[in-house]
């Protein structure tokens, strides 16, 4: 038996197959719990908001963290920083875009008071140009401790020690960064080279504040090695993890629902093969129903149960678990809703999809990471969405 199951009143999706549900306060109280960690080691407590904040919305979240006292935060590229800038117009609100200054972008980082987080060397000259001829410019430079990805390496950092004065002659630098890439898991001798190779490169530049930490270290590793001067959470925010048995703390909260019209009940014999391919095979004489959320709505294809790749997915209906079968299609999926009495079928009408009785981190790490959230986050004509509290108050809240 699961948790409690909300009830969906019919004119909540009205039109739409599928509803979602954002739980804004959860993400400030989870928000609230990395600042608890940051403040055990005197570092800021950023918050990453790339990706909509992986679909609970910057429109929604950035006012509510901004109002929690966030004033640090970090998007992807330019156009994103665009778009938060107008949720927040407030000159303390820092912004960073951590793609780097891509091509032709100078202008708009220094109309929207965005602030770059330079990659290469390349762009520090670029940057540095541009704010000569238009008014001095802030920045942040990412140092790439081996990623091998975004950021300065050896050679670079090499050429930025000798020249930084000249090299940053019309910019204030107000971080270094790096990032990790070998953390899930519990083998992370990887971060601790990361980290030593960060503190090389530190060695040979000018004493600068430093951002290392995201959410998975935040959560795995020693927080007074890590730490540094601000932490950056992002999929934690959401209520994600390094994997489900790692959260950032017991109470961390869940922030988004999800919930599925079904039809098309039927029995299936065993023996028979069921959706594309055939490659699911009824194990026993089955009843199945159609959840109309598929890869096109970000239910990813990865969570597909197959006879050859068991995956051990499921929605829930009232307190049943309703297995995955088959693969999973464009706009459907298919659930095993054998041991489901037929009166709660008649009385429930959708599935919960992502909830109170399937946890996102369990999905993520079914599909391998957190492009689940990302996928059933984007807007989207098949769904009727809200906030919790929207929710709460346009519909009796029976959940």
């Amino acid at each position: 038996m699961g948790n409690t199951f909300r009830i969906i009143p019919d004119e909540a999706f009205g039109s739409k197959a599928i509803v979602r549900i954002r739980d804004i306060a959860a993400v400030v109280h989870n928000y609230k719990l990395f600042k608890k960690k940051a403040d055990l080691t005197n570092s800021i407590c950023g918050a990453v908001l790339k990706a909509d904040v992986h679909g609970l919305q910057m429109k929604d979240v950035a006012p509510a963290l901004y109002k929690e006292g966030a004033r640090y935060f970090f998007i992807e590229e330019i156009c994103e920083g665009i778009a938060l800038r107008k949720i927040l117009p407030y000159d303390d609100a820092r912004i960073y875009a951590m793609a780097g200054l891509l091509h032709g972008e100078e202008a708009y980082f220094k109309e929207s008071n965005i602030i770059p987080c330079l990659n290469s060397l390349e762009q520090l000259n670029r940057w540095n140009s541009f704010c000569g001829l238009n008014g001095r410019g802030s920045a942040i430079i990412h140092l790439d401790t081996h990623m091998n990805r975004l950021g300065l390496l050896d050679d670079e950092v090499n050429i930025l020690s000798n020249e930084f004065s000249s090299l940053t002659s019309n910019l204030m630098i107000e971080f270094f960064m790096s990032h990790f890439y070998d953390i899930k898991g519990t083998d992370h001798s990887n971060c601790y080279r990361q980290l030593d190779i960060l503190n090389r490169y530190l060695e040979k530049l000018p004493s600068i504040p430093v951002t290392f930490a995201c959410t998975d270290s935040v959560i795995l590793l020693d927080n007074k090695a890590f730490n540094l001067d601000m932490i950056r959470p992002g999929i934690g925010l959401v209520g994600g993890a390094p994997n489900m048995e790692n959260p950032v703390a017991p109470d961390a909260k869940h922030t988004i629902e999800i919930y599925a019209k079904m039809s098309q009940i039927k029995n299936v014999k065993k023996g028979e093969t069921i959706g594309y391919g055939g490659s699911y095979t009824a194990k026993r004489d089955i009843k199945l129903a159609l959840v109309h959320i598929g890869y096109k709505d970000g239910y990813l294809r990865a969570l597909s149960e197959l006879d050859n790749h068991p995956q051990g997915v499921y929605m829930y209906v009232d307190q049943y678990r309703l297995p995955i079968i088959g693969k999973i299609s464009l706009g459907a999926t298919i659930v095993d809703v054998t041991d489901v009495p037929s009166d709660i079928l008649e009385k429930y009408k959708y599935a919960e999809v992502v909830g109170s009785n399937v946890d996102i981190k369990f999905l993520a790490d079914k599909a391998g990471c957190y492009e689940i959230l990302a996928a059933l986050g984007r807007s989207n004509i098949k769904i009727a969405d809200y906030t919790l509290q929207e929710f709460k108050t346009l519909f009796s809240d029976n959940g």
